[in-house]
């Protein structure tokens, strides 16, 4: 990711290249400014004086503006990465966002980028005084070759020291990241559990005591590198402030220099003693970074393409049948399969999916819905089968309220069919939510609601998208007998009218009459009940059947 973005702004970092070089340049210039016309002055000089504070002001306002445009240029390298991520999140397939973990995702968005901002911001540090040290070096080496070499072994011992520092503190960064994806489970089991273990406090204590024994890992990983991150900083100090007194030490004691250069190659060390120190600080954040990149990197997630959400419609809306041919699937971490399918459902038809908890209607409708790919066997629409390249296109036939259904609050109903608003407060007052729920600038007013109600904004949301086929995982199931009524009677009859292909998980056998097909699922087998079969379907219609 960061190969490619630093590809698509290689002029930026060109420009920032040639600014870190001119900043670079007048420091150097200032160094030798003191060398040659201040240390050697005779005598004050007004002239000499104006000089030297228009050079100084030269040096401030290059090197603001080149830090300017590199924080400007890192700042806007975070925001690449934060939109490449979210949109490689929302192009990486349903399945392997399950195997990645929601956890695991929400604590990149949230941790990884943070320290990735971090380290951009500390960049500006780390670039320049890179730069200027290598500048300040070749100027050291210009007036005295001797120094140099002594200052060059000196200060690479330092570094030495420190880069073995450095290897300590992101090995302990490395660890307090795992501790991040933990952490974030923590986190949602005390916040979306809130309510079960307000009831149960043992529950809460175990919850408790397992998040502040993740944290207490993260801590004391965190102080680790912290202390090996300070006896780094202050070594490398006292190596400057040591450096210092060594140049004095070896140009008065043995004459290696004359006592100008032993105050220009001094002063030149001060100088390098904020650039140096900055440089070594910023470095752990870098590293901090770098482990944050490798977590984004592990995601498994789909290539960034593009920002564009369009696709090729090949499959039109114009469809006439959905087959499974020999369809089957397979969860790589569970003990259950969904075998052999094969089945049509044509347009306009009402479907109704009963079976056990766990016998795979959900499995079935993921499936149906595109979320799923086949372990084995092909989907058709209209004789087209089902692939990578199409599947976006039959995709956009469909909608589907599941059973852990996300609502939206967007109604998107400026670009569908039922945008006008008396057909909307219509499909609300069908709903009985018309006296909770209106549509500003559309957006739902509310969404804080119970759950049969959420539902029914679920199902209104799902409506205004103007699909063909609605899947639908048990919704009737928290609705209450008078509304459920409604549903079936009056809602589902509307729905088919209009055309709507309609496959519900249902287990309400007073309304299987509304039904025109109802499909039985049974161990991960799926079959038609026909005939008496259909008949029998009562309200224990499931596990006698399955008895049979």
């Amino acid at each position: 990711m960061i190969k490619s973005l630093i590809k698509n702004n290689i002029l930026s970092i060109v420009k920032i290249v040639f600014l870190t070089l001119i900043f670079s340049a007048l420091g150097i210039g200032v160094l030798s400014f003191i060398n040659e016309r201040l240390l050697g002055a005779q005598s004050f000089d007004a002239i000499v004086a104006v000089q030297f504070i228009s050079l100084l002001l030269l040096f401030f306002l290059s090197s603001v503006y080149a830090n300017i445009t590199l924080t400007t240029f890192g700042h806007g390298l975070v925001f690449e990465i934060r939109k490449r991520l979210v949109k490689q999140i929302l192009d990486t397939s349903n399945t392997q966002i399950d195997t990645i973990g929601k956890a695991k995702l929400i604590a990149s968005l949230n941790s990884d980028i943070r320290t990735i901002s971090f380290a951009f911001m500390s960049a500006p540090g780390l670039i320049q005084g890179s730069v200027f040290i290598m500048a300040s070096g070749i100027y050291m080496f210009y007036i005295s070759p001797k120094l140099f070499t002594f200052i060059f072994i000196w200060l690479g011992f330092a570094l030495g020291i420190s880069a073995f520092l450095m290897r300590k503190i992101h090995y302990h960064f490395s660890i307090a990241r795992k501790n991040d994806d933990e952490l974030q489970q923590s986190y949602n089991d005390a916040v979306e559990g809130h309510a079960e273990l307000t009831l149960n406090r043992s529950r809460a204590k175990i919850c408790f005591n397992e998040l502040n024994e993740i944290s207490d890992k993260k801590r004391k990983s965190m102080v680790k590198a912290d202390v090996f991150h300070a006896i780094s900083d202050n070594f490398t100090n006292v190596m400057l402030l040591g450096a210092v007194g060594m140049c004095v030490l070896l140009c008065v004691g043995f004459g290696w220099a004359s006592l100008q250069t032993a105050v220009t190659v001094s002063l030149t060390i001060l100088f390098l003693r904020g650039s140096l120190i900055a440089m070594v600080g910023s470095i752990p954040t870098a590293l901090s970074a770098k482990v944050s990149m490798d977590k984004i990197s592990n995601l498994n997630l789909t290539q960034y393409t593009s920002d564009k959400f369009d696709f090729d419609d090949e499959l039109g809306k114009e469809w006439k049948k959905i087959e499974f041919k020999n369809v089957g699937f397979s969860y790589p971490d569970k003990n259950f399969s969904l075998k052999d399918v094969n089945l049509s459902i044509k347009r306009g038809e009402t479907v109704f999916v009963i079976g056990k908890n766990g016998s795979g209607k959900s499995t079935f409708s993921n499936i149906l819905c595109g979320l799923l790919a086949p372990t084995h066997g092909e989907i058709l629409l209209d004789e087209v089968g089902i692939n990578d390249q199409n599947l976006r296109s039959y995709q956009s036939n469909v909608s589907a309220i599941l059973s852990n259904f996300y609502l939206f609050s967007q109604t998107l109903s400026n670009t569908d069919e039922f945008a006008d608003k008396k057909e909307m407060d219509e499909l609300l007052r069908m709903l009985c939510i018309d006296k909770k729920v209106k549509v500003i600038d559309d957006k739902l007013s509310t969404t804080a609601l119970s759950q049969g109600q959420r539902k029914r904004l679920g199902l209104f949301i799902a409506l205004l998208e103007k699909r063909s086929l609605l899947v639908l995982d048990e919704w009737a199931a928290d609705q209450d007998p008078i509304f459920k009524r409604v549903f079936y009677r009056e809602i589902l009859p509307f729905l088919k009218q209009k055309g709507v292909s309609i496959v519900a998980i249902s287990h309400d056998d007073a309304y299987f009459d509304v039904a025109d097909r109802i499909l039985l699922v049974k161990e991960g087998k799926i079959s038609e009940l026909t005939g008496d079969e259909r008949e029998k379907a009562s309200k224990d219609a499931v596990e006698r059947l399955e008895r049979d």
